[in-house]
């Protein structure tokens, strides 16, 4: 019975430790840490603390009894009925900067689409605010990357057409660069995502963004065609009717900078095993033989371009073969 009593007891003892406020939280996480802590009073260990950590075991302990479906349905409610001045804008967008640190559990995105939280993107996406535009495609993004449940909810909210709106109209270049980010997530392994994508001419819309002058733009955009391509070498074929391979080559010309890597990268994905890809890239005129030949001279020796200057050598072994125009002899002359 003994035995038992002090179980009982330990267990009481326990029980009573747990905290309930932050310096109680505080003592215990003190405690476990450092055993030397345990004679000191709560306010002791709290003074022993800057004011920023003060701030996180607060925030930390206050995370522990807020009910995120509650919190959530709150957010909408302000979005939904706070009015346009610049104090009620400034409410929506941390609204949304709640709701995008919510979202970023899957758990908790499914719940907001069933709390009704999709009613709010029409006005938000459409909204003259460009800040508020762009923090609501981001929200987007958050709720469909990897989860198939808001993936699929998305493309019955026929969303999929107001992100590519968004990427090919909008005027401003981080609500473009922020919609090519949520179509990238809604599409990644999401084979109705990509056929929807594919039936609004999604690609062109790639195309046009990558003739932009945005560079995370480009270099987006060249990320995303090569995952389509590698998942899907069918849609070499709609690249090469709309003239990617000589768009690739173009922006390869411009100034070296980060985008270069990309943009090969996606070029060696278009004309590997592709007859019809590296025809076009062997077109004389093109003169992407030259072209790469004279980028690897300024990669040589320089380490930090080794993945360019890899595939730099690789397009070249492609299209130096079967009928290229200079040879296999010349690629690594």
């Amino acid at each position: 019975m003994a035995s038992s009593g002090d179980g009982d007891n330990n267990r009481d003892h326990d029980e009573s430790r747990m905290p309930k406020d932050m310096k109680g939280l505080l003592r215990l996480c003190a405690e476990v840490s450092d055993p030397s802590n345990e004679n000191k009073t709560s306010q002791e260990i709290v003074n022993q603390l800057d004011p920023e950590k003060q701030v996180f075991l607060e925030k930390a302990l206050s995370d522990l009894t807020v009910n995120p479906v509650q919190r959530m349905k709150e957010c909408i409610h302000i979005i939904k009925t706070t009015p346009d001045t610049d104090d009620g804008i400034e409410n929506k967008l941390q609204a949304l900067e709640e709701l995008l640190e919510w979202c970023g559990h899957i758990d908790f995105a499914i719940d907001f689409h069933k709390i009704g939280g999709f009613e709010v993107f029409s006005s938000l996406l459409n909204h003259e605010d460009a800040e508020l535009r762009w923090t609501c495609l981001e929200l987007v993004a958050d709720l469909v990357q990897n989860n198939p449940y808001c993936q699929k909810a998305v493309l019955e909210n026929n969303l999929l057409p107001v992100l590519l709106e968004s990427l090919d109209k909008d005027q401003n270049s981080t609500v473009k660069t922020k919609a090519l980010y949520a179509l990238s997530c809604l599409c990644r392994d999401n084979e109705d995502g990509q056929k929807l994508f594919t039936e609004q001419d999604g690609f062109s819309v790639l195309m046009r963004a990558m003739q932009t002058d945005v560079e995370k733009l480009k270099i987006k955009a060249s990320f995303m065609l090569n995952s389509m391509c590698t998942s899907h070498p069918s849609y070499k074929d709609i690249l090469c009717d709309i003239g990617m391979v000589e768009q690739f080559i173009g922006l390869i010309t411009q100034e070296h900078g980060p985008l270069q890597e990309h943009v090969m990268n996606a070029l060696l994905t278009l004309i590997t095993d592709h007859d019809r890809a590296r025809d076009i890239a062997q077109q004389p005129q093109l003169n992407l033989h030259d072209i790469l030949k004279e980028r690897l001279t300024v990669l040589q020796d320089k380490p930090e371009f080794e993945e360019e200057k890899e595939y730099a050598e690789r397009i070249l072994k492609l299209i130096s073969s079967n009928g290229g125009s200079s040879g296999n002899q010349d690629v690594f002359r």
